[in-house]
């Protein structure tokens, strides 16, 4: 059938229209429906090959409107097979359309195989200037004669396949090097939210419990309280790094982390606000950061109060976190300790945002963040 169908093509392609209509109404030996019947079934399928049907006969009456009178049998003929193309594409069983895919992707002429030998350019190479040549000969010989249409259509589609011969393959690399670019991007931004949160609360959760470790019950009360959060977290990976409750304002979010603070670890914030705006992604990971620099102030400063101010401006969002502790120098902080690099400022470096840390031995710490906001913010 599949000989007889490309035999066909020198006879006026009836035989390509009936080879696609036996596909597209014949069921298969192992399937109950065809392919027409599903997507005449489908109205969401249905509705995109009527919308391509339209547009072929659009196409169609704008080249008899042209004065190209010429089409023919093979030039409906072969217009048929490609809205039957588009049908068995969109109505294909999964069975069906997984065997598609692998036949696609084994077509050298596509590109979809790495091939990259001098072989397989050499063949690609001539393939397209015979398409290309034979493409301009049917042009040039355009006149006043019946089936001219017909020659415009074969001689257009034989140009632009020599094209797609010789180019498609660069092309479908190029665009398959990007597909992955970014996957493996999204990849490595899902890795390091997963490393901020475990620093932000397992390994918190872990010096706590070994400060208490002389402390039976607040050991307990730690552990249960990190086994319900990573529970939640397991259960919710969309949910990563936000709880339940999660606020709909960033003055919510920063009075969590103010009531936060002060619970978990006996220390006065002292929260200032000026300003508000809606919680998105971006100052999502700014109030983690805010978090995580309170946290460290609150383990490691030896002050008791703490001070945060926080401005939300037209363009811009501003947050100072300070205290009057023992202070430290941060280019002295060891590699292994990751508070500052990870949950500070690469978190805010992916939503474009910056940190600058001022702190020296027996001065205190303040720690500012700034976050860029988008002119359509409010």
């Amino acid at each position: 059938m599949r000989i007889l169908a490309v035999l066909s093509v020198a006879v006026g392609g009836i035989g390509v229209l009936l080879y696609m209509a036996l596909w597209v109404f014949m069921p298969a030996a192992d399937e109950d429906s065809s392919i027409g019947g599903r997507v005449v079934g489908d109205r969401r399928e249905l509705q995109i090959v009527l919308a391509f049907s339209t547009a072929v006969l659009a196409v169609l009456l704008v080249l008899q409107a042209m004065g190209l009178n010429g089409l023919g049998i093979p030039a409906w003929s072969f217009l048929a097979a490609a809205v039957g193309s588009l049908v068995v594409w969109r109505g294909a069983s999964p069975a069906e359309s997984a065997r598609l895919r692998e036949t696609l992707n084994a077509a050298p002429v596509i590109g979809s195989t790495p091939g990259t030998g001098w072989r397989v350019f050499a063949a690609r190479a001539v393939i397209s200037a015979v398409l290309i040549i034979g493409g301009i000969s049917e042009l040039s010989k355009i006149g006043n004669y019946s089936g001219a249409a017909f020659r415009v259509l074969v001689g257009a589609v034989a140009f632009v396949g020599g094209f797609l011969v010789l180019f498609a393959p660069w092309w479908v690399r190029t665009l398959r090097e990007l597909s992955t670019e970014r996957r493996e991007r999204v990849r490595a931004e899902e890795r390091a939210d997963m490393a901020s949160h475990v620093h932000d609360s397992v390994l918190q959760t872990l010096l706590l419990i070994q400060k208490a470790a002389g402390d039976p019950s607040e050991v307990t009360r730690l552990a249960r309280l990190q086994e319900r959060e990573l529970r939640h977290w397991l259960f919710n990976p969309a949910m990563l790094g936000r709880h339940a409750d999660q606020p709909e304002t960033f003055a919510e979010a920063m009075a969590g982390v103010e009531r936060e603070i002060e619970d978990s670890y006996g220390v006065g914030l002292d929260l200032i606000l000026v300003g508000d705006c809606p919680m998105d992604d971006a100052t999502s990971s700014l109030v983690s950061a805010c978090r995580e620099a309170s946290l460290n102030a609150a383990k490691w400063s030896g002050c008791t109060d703490l001070a945060v101010f926080a401005e939300v401006e037209p363009n811009v969002v501003s947050v100072f976190v300070r205290d009057l502790g023992k202070g430290f120098n941060p280019d002295e902080v060891p590699a292994d300790r990751q508070g500052i690099a990870s949950s500070m400022v690469e978190r805010m470096v992916r939503v474009g945002g910056r940190v600058t840390v001022s702190s020296a031995p027996g001065t205190g710490c303040e720690v500012e963040f700034v976050l860029p906001r988008c002119a359509g913010d409010r």
